[in-house]
Order: C-alpha cells, then sequence, then structure tokens
C-alpha cells in the first residue's frame, strides 16, 4: 500500500496547481450535476434537517448535488487552492482544507457524508469510508460517485495498465473502480443497506487529455445512448454507492439491498 501521506500530498499539489493554472475544476455539464442530485435525493429522502459532508468538494462545484437538501452544508478538500476558489465563489458556505482519512470533526457530527468523485484518488480508500461511518451519526447516510472501471471508456483510457492508458488530467495514484471492491470497502466499514448503480450519460463540459476534448460531444451522445438502452445500470461511466450507519454499532449480520435500479 502506497504511504498515504505521500498520496495525499502529491493530490493536493496536483490540484493545487490545476486551480492556480486554470481558476477552477468542474469537468461536468450542469445536466449532469442535476443527473446525480436526482439519484442522491432518491437514495437520500429529504428531511426537515441535514447536516451534510461533503468529501472532495474541489472548487465547488459538486455543491450543486446538495444545495437546497443540507440545512448545513461543509466542504472539504486536500487542496487549499481549492478550498480558496470555492470560498470566492460562494463566501457564506462552510469550506475547510482537510484529509479523508483524518476528519477533523467529532463522532457523530454529520446525517450525511458524500464523497463527490474521490474515493478512486485514494488508495487506502476503505481508511476514508471508515472514517465517515465515524462522523455520520447512527442512522446516517454515506454517499458516494466515482470512475467505473467497468466502463469500456474509463477502463480503455484510465485504467494504469492499459496500453491506450492517458496520463493527461489524472494523477499517478488514482485509478476507476469496480463496483465490488467498493461494496466490500462499504461492508468492512460496518454500513449497512448497500445500494450501488453504475449510470452513463453524466455529459462532461470537458476532460483533461486534450486530444478527447475535440470528440466530447461524440463521446456524451454516445454515453448517453448507452445509459438509454440500459448498459449504463451495470457498465455506467460512473458507480454510486449509498450505506447506511447502523443505529446500533453492535449490529453484525446485516444483509445488504440487492442491486439497484
Amino acid at each position: 500500500m502506497r504511504d498515504h501521506d505521500s498520496v495525499a500530498q502529491r493530490q493536493a499539489e496536483y490540484f493545487d496547481g490545476l486551480v492556480v493554472n486554470q481558476g477552477t475544476f468542474n469537468p461536468f455539464a450542469d445536466s449532469a450535476w442535476r443527473r446525480l442530485a436526482d439519484r442522491f435525493e432518491e437514495w437520500v429522502p429529504p428531511t426537515a434537517a441535514m447536516a451534510l459532508l461533503d468529501v472532495g468538494c474541489g472548487t465547488g462545484a459538486s455543491h450543486a448535488i446538495y444545495r437546497g437538501r443540507a440545512t448545513r452544508y461543509v466542504g472539504i478538500d486536500l487542496s487549499a487552492r481549492s478550498i480558496e476558489a470555492a470560498r470566492e465563489r460562494e463566501p457564506n458556505v462552510e469550506w475547510q482544507t482537510a484529509d479523508a482519512c483524518a476528519l477533523p470533526f467529532s463522532d457523530g457530527t454529520f446525517d450525511v457524508v458524500a464523497f463527490s468523485s474521490v474515493l478512486h484518488h485514494i488508495p487506502d480508500f476503505e481508511r476514508a469510508v471508515r472514517e465517515a461511518a465515524r462522523v455520520v451519526r447512527p442512522g446516517g447516510a454515506i454517499f458516494a460517485f466515482d470512475p467505473n472501471l467497468l466502463h469500456p471508456g474509463m477502463l480503455l483510457l484510465r485504467h494504469p495498465k492499459s496500453p491506450l492508458y492517458m496520463r493527461e488530467g489524472v494523477t499517478e495514484d488514482e485509478c476507476p473502480m469496480l463496483p465490488s471492491k467498493l461494496r466490500r470497502g462499504f461492508s468492512a466499514a460496518g454500513l449497512a443497506e448497500i445500494r450501488q448503480r453504475a449510470m452513463s450519460g453524466l455529459a462532461y463540459r470537458e476532460v483533461g487529455p486534450r486530444a478527447v476534448n475535440s470528440a466530447l460531444g461524440l463521446f456524451n451522445a454516445v454515453d448517453w445512448a448507452w445509459e438509454a438502452v440500459g448498459l449504463g445500470r451495470l457498465f455506467g461511466s460512473f458507480v454510486l454507492t449509498f450505506g447506511r450507519r447502523p443505529m446500533s454499532d453492535d449490529a453484525k449480520g446485516l444483509t445488504p439491498l440487492p442491486q439497484d435500479g
């Protein structure tokens, strides 16, 4: 296992540099954020009060998923430059520089912890899920979305062992994730009611490899069709995972829910 502190430093430096050069980081079109918000609302029903921690908030684009749902929203990211940009964009929101694997919050602080396309950046992602399970209240929810290794584009272009791997636009530590690996990580953290679904049709606004941006319209159209014919449910470009902290931490042997539709 790679040393976490070294990985965290590389990730922070990479995204600090990205924000310095680009001013923001927002790969998705508005329609993609809306689709993710719809799925989040389906899996995490509205409540009168919801304290939500957004892990990997970047420059604040992921706030679009949770805005209007959380009565208290806290966005954290390793990248100090990203947090500065988020704070400039929305100064009345709580933003902090923090590590997903060492959350600076007390046990049971939040109703929901959301990982916004960040677990695939963390080789020891199970550690981050355990931290989320610690800071979420009993009965609270954990939600994540990450690139899906079962999607052909992610497998061919973003897996480091692929002969077509494109290094531009990613760090050396990140890799798309197998849904089964995410499920095991959620289960190992003691979470129950685990749900999972892959999803395509999340339109990109831009991607790291400049050569791909010229064909991004075609990719988005094909990926939308992939979802429309039903292939996205298992082989979508992103995989969404949900789990709930049991009301009692002594609860054992809880059976995960079947694959969600």
